[in-house]
């Protein structure tokens, strides 16, 4: 997995897929753009899947 840096700009709202160093399951970080590559399966960055996840915390 990639190490993942403090999101300065270019950060990037993702959900988090699975609980890791970045959060639990539906938790809604921020990561910095260049990270996303090595990320794949442990965040989504689809606006939709971030809306759901910010959607359900509300609940």
């Amino acid at each position: 997995m990639a190490k993942v840096t403090k999101a300065p700009e270019g950060a990037v709202k993702v959900r988090v897929l699975v609980g890791c160093t970045l959060g639990h399951c539906d938790d809604v970080v921020e990561v910095a753009a260049d990270d996303l590559p090595g990320l794949a399966g442990v965040v989504d960055a689809d606006p939709a899947a971030v809306a759901y996840a910010e959607s359900i915390k509300k609940a």
